[in-house]
């Protein structure tokens, strides 16, 4: 047993994981034979435990022991003649035989038919003792059956040894090694691709949730590499043997495992799976698996995978009880379905996070691709062009590029490649490996699912989420298209299956974003169920062969060639709720033969000087007529029985340049939300009844430059959010009503040029977060009431350049939650710094061509992260205090001319990463810039006075781009003496450049990949080239563009795709 007779009362504690348990009799073996397997156990990696050297003071021995017990992988009992006086090593016993763990029978000095008849061999004697002293014949029965069933079990006997106890125990080490749970590795694909970051990321967020249980969720669309992510934490965390035990349980897609039955096959084989890999049991029954499952939390900390999982009672069927798990255990879950990992975490109330598994960018696309096509990372020249077609056509998606990579490996020997080649992005679209995991997705959507995901696929991808949702809800009780009941509840389980997602692409609009492959799949499910006609040249062959029917709902002809159609063209699909016609086209005919169910309109460059007489538009919620220069009203007089657009919800007029003026019965198309009028030139004015739009959210006059005004009544549209009058050049003022806005969000009155002054009244726009007034030349103040515009985030202000438009007043609420201010030519300011009221500031833009110094208070805007001081003329230096900006990250300093040095405490920026001086009188940089060892970017341009570089940059280790342009001769600053070192510059030794070169008067050198405008400045330079050197990191050579005349030094390096470069510009 594991500890001796006499040794009860001792005290210990398991105070690590145990592989194997020693059950034997202390005074029999302990010091033998025990002791040498022990060590053997040891050398051979295992962690036996025994009790003289396992147990530390703390608690009771025998609460150590039976800990002890309960996680070890193995048992092993090792039977002597005295064995079974111990009912310590009896109790041990029963306990190892129920546990179903693996069992390792060791007979030492006696033979198995010794436990089958007990009360008639050596252990006669010691069970006579039992019974005198009271033992229970309960507890005899049960001791019996133990030693019964250990018979049974294929054993090792030191007989069989003759006396060698060297060759015994390493039999005994051999079939633990062969018993122990191994926590092999998963196999994984032999060629990854941005695997490591996404990994490393997901690890740290293993590692982050604390000493509890923790789930950790990936969830993205089919065939985004959720499986491979998966496996390659599972690896790694088997290397690092962080878990005890580790299992990887794969839910195949299939019509099988939609049963989720205790009985079914694939839940049978999963659970059995679990069991064995986690608990050493096998079973051939589910009916007690829950039992065992509890089991599992005395192994110690376990990683459970769960991979594919798409129903709920899928997880819980494999993995029932989590919060019964061990400490420090992990669960991963991957799944197509947001809610089912929302709802295995939200049940569970663990410790939990969420990994979303996004596509491939192009450069990984690229690799991969390159991979499985050409066995290679970069693509041969001759079928660069062509590969990059078919990885755009694969949009990212890893399991795309892999079936499409592989299918064209062998098409590059073909004589008739290059046709193939060219078939390849057409051939993504109808390879089934690909469309099958997407059409799966599909499949299982609900009826009004499906709809939905047809509706955004083929009209919607890359649209307003509202505007679509607006659709939705007005056929919600149509009986033509079945409508989508609940939008809001269908758009969320679709964004949890990942087959659409939603960006946000302002703090305004959000859109949605769907995948290329299913935005093909929706398109040719559209089409072949006749409902959605939507690719240009498909919707017109759908009118030319008749093939719209009353199942009909949406065409949209956007990229026909075709531009004359009739009215009978349409007639036959009776039940259309979107119609999208070419831009300019003609459509003659009866216009009341097309359908009265229209949702959506778009036909832009309209021919008509008015809405078509006859169409019906009771039912429209969008209609763009945008471009229509023709267009001079939405109704001529006979047609005054309309009363506006009942239900829209969009208007679309920009660029409709004949219009002067909306009609009054605008007012009442109550439900319009959004009435763009964009560059209407000629358009004067709004009708006063534009105050009874009630749900109107945005107001586009962008360039309505002869736009005088806006009505008074302006002020009761009061559920407006944005309204935007830039560059309207003729408008004076704003309305006093204004201030009644209290929803207004945005004001943009961008290049006003005649806008004199702003309206005291808006201090009461509580709600206003962002105010453009920027090139408004003839803005002369600003009312001190904006101080009170306590939500104000962002604000840019470019007035007169004769004013003092800031001054003590200003000073309120707003500016404490300021994130963005942009100041040009607007005086006073430096009174607003002073106070250093500014808590929130984010980005400061400063221009003044006045302003001689900058007040020591900005020092306190300890939140800045980018300062621009442009075209401050005057600005003869900075203060000392901006060393004490810690979270500064980007400083740019241009068209000061009159800067002449930057404070010493510049090296204080411990958070700067790129650093611009542009046409500034800067003389010498001060050494300690060469304490700021986050900088990446160093940028210095037409410092015509700047002289020798401080070789403090030489201690920049992390610069990756450093250009010096127009600033004299680059030798005698000792530009490429202080070069000498850094990273970025490789191991290039030149120092003096050859006299043939002439004056260099640029440097640009780069430490990573070049970037598009690096890539531009080289695809220029036409010419020849000679290599002036080269060694094991890279090679330099000289570029003269003969159109130019100018010569370019180039380094590039060698060990990676262009590890550093750097260009040297020569000037003629």
């Amino acid at each position: 047993m594991a500890m001796n007779d006499c040794e009860a009362s001792t005290s210990g504690a398991v105070t690590e994981n145990y592989d194997v348990f020693l059950n034997h009799r202390g005074p029999d073996v302990k010091a033998t034979f025990v002791a040498h397997l022990e060590d053997a156990l040891r050398c051979a990696g295992f962690r036996p435990f025994l009790d003289a050297r396992s147990l530390m003071k703390g608690n009771p021995a025998l609460k150590s022991i039976d800990q002890a017990l309960d996680v070890a992988k193995v048992h092993v009992a090792v039977l002597s003649k005295r064995y079974a006086e111990s009912k310590y090593c009896l109790n041990e016993l029963v306990a190892m035989m129920r546990s179903g763990k693996p069992v390792i029978p060791v007979f030492y000095d006696v033979e198995p038919v010794d436990l089958r008849w007990v009360e008639n061999g050596p252990f006669a004697e010691a069970f006579l003792k039992h019974k005198s002293k009271g033992r229970t014949q309960k507890k005899l029965q049960e001791w019996t059956d133990a030693l019964g069933a250990l018979a049974g079990i294929t054993a090792f006997c030191s007989a069989d040894y003759k006396r060698d106890e060297a060759k015994l125990k390493q039999e005994v080490v051999k079939e633990v090694a062969r018993l122990t749970p191994s926590n092999d590795p998963v196999d994984v694909e032999p060629y990854r691709v941005g695997l490591q970051r996404r990994a490393n990321a997901c690890i740290q967020m293993a590692d982050n949730m604390g000493a509890g249980t923790g789930i950790l969720g990936l969830v993205g669309m089919g065939g985004v590499g959720k499986t491979t992510l998966a496996r390659e934490i599972y690896n790694h965390f088997v290397a690092e043997k962080k878990f005890r035990n580790m299992t990887f349980l794969a839910i195949h897609r299939d019509s099988s495992t939609l049963d989720v039955e205790v009985g079914s096959t694939w839940v049978r084989e999963l659970q059995k799976q679990l069991l064995w890999d986690l608990l050493r049991v096998q079973t051939s029954t589910s009916n007690d698996y829950s039992s065992w499952f509890r089991k599992v939390a005395s192994v110690g900390p376990v990683l459970i995978v769960v991979d594919n999982v798409y129903k709920l009672n899928q997880f819980e069927v494999l993995v029932p009880f989590l919060s019964d798990l061990h400490p420090g255990s992990r669960i991963i879950v991957t799944s197509r379905d947001r809610s089912v990992y929302n709802n295995v975490a939200g049940r569970s109330k663990l410790e939990h996070c969420l990994y979303d598994v996004s596509t491939l960018d192009v450069e990984e696309s690229n690799l991969l691709f390159n991979w499985h096509a050409f066995q290679a990372d970069e693509a041969p020249e001759e079928f660069e062009g062509v590969a990059k077609e078919v990885v755009e056509g694969c949009g990212g998606l890893p399991l795309a590029l892999k079936v499409i990579g592989s299918s064209l490996f062998d098409a590059r020997w073909d004589d008739d490649s290059e046709a193939i080649w060219l078939e390849a992005v057409h051939a993504l679209r109808q390879n089934p490996d690909v469309k099958g995991v997407l059409k799966w997705s599909y499949d299982h959507l609900s009826k009004p699912e499906k709809h939905m995901f047809l509706d955004i696929a083929c009209l919607f991808c890359n649209r307003g989420v509202e505007e679509a949702l607006v659709y939705w809800r007005s056929c919600e009780d149509c009986t033509s298209c079945g409508g989508v009941r609940y939008p809001q509840t269908a758009l969320r389980n679709l964004k949890n299956k990942n087959l659409v997602s939603v960006v946000r692409v302002n703090c305004f609009l959000t859109t949605f974003k769907v995948h290329d492959l299913l935005i093909d799949l929706g398109q040719e499910l559209g089409k072949k169920a006749k409902k959605h006609f939507v690719n240009g040249s498909v919707a017109e062959a759908s009118i030319m062969m008749k093939q719209g029917t009353n199942k009909t709902l949406a065409l949209s002809l956007v990229g026909s060639r075709k531009r004359k159609f009739e009215v009978e063209d349409f007639a036959s699909m009776p039940n259309l709720h979107f119609l999208e016609l070419p831009d300019g086209c003609v459509v003659n005919g009866d216009f009341r033969r097309i359908s009265t169910k229209i949702r959506w309109l778009r036909w832009r460059g309209i021919v008509l000087d008015c809405i078509p007489l006859g169409l019906d538009v009771s039912c429209l919620t969008s209609l763009d007529f945008s471009r229509s220069t023709n267009l001079a009203s939405l109704w001529t007089e006979s047609q005054g029985n309309l009363k506006g657009f009942p239900n829209i919800l969009s208007l679309n007029l920009s660029h409709c340049t004949s219009i002067t003026k909306l009609p009054d019965c605008i007012g009442q198309s109550s439900h319009l939300g959004v009435l763009d009028l964009e560059g209407c030139y000629k358009l004067k004015m709004l009708p006063n009844s534009i105050g009874q739009l009630q749900e109107l959210k945005t107001l586009r006059l962008e360039s309505c430059r002869s736009l005088k005004g806006l009505p008074e009544s302006i002020g009761q549209a009061s559920g407006l959010h944005h309204v935007n009058l830039s560059e309207c050049t003729k408008l004076k003022k704003l309305p006093e009503s204004i201030g009644q806005l209290q929803l207004l969000q945005l004001l943009d009155v961008n290049l006003c040029t005649s806008l004199a002054a702003i309206p005291a009244s808006i201090g009461a726009l509580s709600n206003l977060e962002i105010l453009y007034a920027s090139c408004c030349t003839s803005l002369v103040k600003l009312p001190p009431s904006i101080g009170l515009c306590s939500s104000l985030r962002w604000l840019n202000v470019g007035a007169s350049a004769e004013c003092q438009t800031f001054s003590d007043g200003h000073i309120g609420e707003a500016w404490s939650r300021l994130r963005t201010l942009q100041l040009r030519k607007c005086g006073g300011f430096g009174s607003l710094l002073a106070y250093g009221a500014f808590k929130s500031l984010g980005t400061l833009t400063l221009e003044d061509s006045t302003v001689t110094e900058l007040p020591e208070s900005i020092g306190l805007l300890m939140g800045l992260t980018m300062l621009i001081i442009e075209a401050c003329e005057r600005l003869q230096c900075l203060p000392n205090s901006i060393g004490d900006l810690k979270g500064l990250e980007i400083l740019r300093l241009t068209h000061c001319d009159n800067l002449k040095r930057l404070p010493k405490t510049l090296g204080g920026l411990t958070s700067l990463e790129n650093l611009c001086i542009e046409t500034c009188s800067i003389r010498k940089l001060p050494r300690s810039i060469g304490q700021l060892s986050g900088l990446r970017g160093l940028e210095i341009e037409g410092c015509k006075n700047l002289q020798k570089l401080p070789t403090s940059i030489r201690n920049l280790k992390g610069l990756r781009r450093f250009m010096l342009r127009d600033c004299g001769s680059v030798e005698a600053m000792g530009a490429l003496t202080t070069l000498q070192g850094l990273p970025m510059w490789g191991t290039t030794s030149v120092t003096e450049l050859p006299a043939s070169l002439g004056l260099v008067s640029t440097l640009l050198a780069y430490g990573d990949v070049l970037d598009d405008d690096m890539d531009q400045f080289y695809r220029g330079v036409v010419g020849t080239s000679q290599v002036l050197e080269a060694d094991e990191s890279g090679f330099l050579k000289a570029y003269h563009d003969e159109s130019s005349g100018v010569t370019r030094l180039v380094r590039v390096g060698v060990n990676q795709k262009q590890v550093s470069s750097a260009v040297l510009q020569v000037g003629v």
